[in-house]
């Protein structure tokens, strides 16, 4: 889907991030999931642009936008740093506990996005009742 018009994924104060972690497009629906439940939008880093998962308006990363969010949460790599260090709060997830990226995470997630997303969106639909 495309970004609104007028708006851009740098825009978005709550901006949740599928990178290189994901194995296969259909995965895409709990990362926007995840966005919409926490009010925010969804964006993609430049291989999954590049496997056609999402369009160029939807990339962070050096060659895609720079986004300054008060939330990202990410599992992606140290490439995204640079486009999201402005952010006021980075949420990382990665299996790796040595992953590049918790060196710039305010919180690091150590463990499999495939449990840890959907237990995430389990507990925001919980609260809201």
């Amino acid at each position: 889907q495309p970004v609104p018009a007028g708006k851009t994924i740098s825009d978005a104060d709550i901006l949740v991030v599928g990178g290189r972690g994901l194995q296969k497009e259909a995965d895409l629906d709990m990362i926007r999931e995840l966005a919409a439940l926490l009010g925010g939008d969804w964006a993609v880093s430049r291989p999954l642009v590049e496997k056609g998962w999402a369009t160029n308006a939807r990339q962070i990363g050096l060659s895609g936008r720079t986004v300054r969010p008060r939330l990202i949460i990410t599992s992606g790599a140290i490439q995204f740093v640079a486009c999201m260090n402005a952010s006021e709060h980075i949420v990382a997830i990665n299996s790796d506990a040595q992953a590049p990226i918790f060196e710039a995470a305010h919180v690091g997630i150590v463990g499999d996005l495939y449990q840890i997303v959907p237990d995430l969106i389990a507990r925001l639909k919980e609260a809201r009742g």
